[in-house]
């Protein structure tokens, strides 16, 4: 019986904790990982992205992360228009 109990609680979290990430998780509040997107608003690591007010800013700051060899790619992001600095795929 107490087997069942803790079947529906751990059912119940599950269920409020989707619930919260699909209701809080929008454009308001930055995404969260359970919906994160290619234009999302944080990165792999869940941090929020930084957004650049323009492209020059955006691509000296691409410049300057590359010189660890990875190539940089700059974007102006669909919601809210300023430039982010992203790994070239």
């Amino acid at each position: 019986m107490s087997a069942w109990i803790v079947l529906i609680i751990a059912a119940a979290a599950i269920a409020l904790v989707l619930r919260w990430s699909g209701r809080y998780g929008g454009r308001h509040r930055g995404g969260t990982s359970l919906k994160r997107g290619p234009r999302s608003h944080t990165s792999a690591r869940g941090r929020p992205k930084v957004g650049y007010p323009t492209r020059e800013a955006a691509l000296a700051q691409a410049h300057r992360l590359s010189r660890d060899g990875s190539p940089m790619n700059v974007y102006q992001c669909d919601t809210c228009a300023r430039w982010h600095v992203g790994h070239t795929k």
